[in-house]
């Protein structure tokens, strides 16, 4: 008698739910959800969980939204989270809620910041904006500030993604910035994520990260800000080059696990090979016609 295959419990589904849809690859959340609903063949338990994995998924992955037709797109962070559904968008110094399943803006309201941070913040979000706009096609930033008794946090966050799925891949890079503003001393700290898929005959998920930590000297808000951006400049290139030259070795690895030649050492003549079908399939054909007419000769 066969044995029965042992049922998976609601708790342990949404657990799967929620690691799957979390490692998502950039641009295809909706694709991963519909998987999902195959396999675990539970749409109830998927609706009563989608909108929780989805807020922490659009949190994760810094989803840039256009709020009020404003040609600067904020993005929606733990850092500009309000709680409730509502988000910060700190450079039209509003408030917003934010319908993560359908990615739409409403309740519009305007929002007081930190007096005392925001002219660090104002200066850090101008040099911050003129580099993403030179250095990332399509890429958006927000910048936030808080106060923490005497010291002061700027946090600034990038979000650049290219879907191209009719090419077969999509793309994202996000970094997360903090520049923390102490009476004797300012220290910026900051991580930069990439993540790539290619999906044509196969699947790819290539995933990178790298943390930086380095001090910081300026005397105002000006300098301070730019030699803020030129730090995250910095560290921007130097990923990208490490980059660069990672995949190139692992190009020339995949290249070297593969045979050059045959056990015969020579190239295959594949115009040979398929002139010899052609006359094996012609040789076939006469065959069976001698063998039918030696049939009707006999009969």
């Amino acid at each position: 008698m066969a044995q029965s295959l042992p049922t998976i419990s609601r708790q342990r589904k949404i657990n799967i739910l929620s690691s799957v849809l979390a490692q998502a690859p950039p641009g295809e959340f909706s694709e991963v959800v519909n998987d999902m609903r195959a396999l675990l063949n539970d749409d109830e338990l998927i609706c009563e969980n989608i909108e929780r994995i989805t807020a922490k998924y659009n949190l994760e992955q810094f989803t840039p939204v256009k709020v009020m037709e404003h040609k600067e797109k904020v993005l929606i962070t733990k850092h500009g989270n309000l709680g409730n559904g509502y988000f910060l968008d700190p450079m039209q110094k509003i408030s917003f809620k934010f319908d993560h399943l359908n990615k739409i803006v409403s309740d519009i309201q305007p929002c007081a910041l930190d007096i005392s941070i925001e002219s660090w913040r104002r200066a850090v979000e101008c040099a911050l904006i003129n580099y993403v706009k030179k250095h990332y096609p399509d890429g958006n930033c927000s910048v936030y500030g808080q106060t923490y008794g005497n010291n002061k946090v700027i946090t600034a966050c990038i979000e650049s993604h290219k879907y191209q799925r009719n090419e077969f891949w999509n793309g994202f890079w996000k970094s997360e910035w903090k520049l923390m503003l102490c009476p004797s001393n300012a220290e910026v700290t900051g991580t930069i994520k990439v993540q790539v898929h290619y999906f044509e005959e196969g699947s790819i998920n290539l995933t990178n990260n790298v943390d930086v930590k380095q001090n910081l000297a300026a005397k105002n808000e000006c300098e301070g800000a730019a030699e803020f951006v030129k730090i995250i400049e910095n560290a921007d290139t130097e990923f990208q080059l490490g980059l660069m030259e990672n995949y190139q070795k692992l190009d020339s690895l995949l290249k070297g696990l593969r045979r050059q030649l045959p056990f015969t050492h020579t190239t295959i003549d594949w115009n040979k090979i398929i002139n010899a079908k052609i006359v094996r399939e012609v040789d076939l054909a006469q065959a069976l016609q001698e063998s039918k007419s030696e049939r009707l000769n006999f009969h």
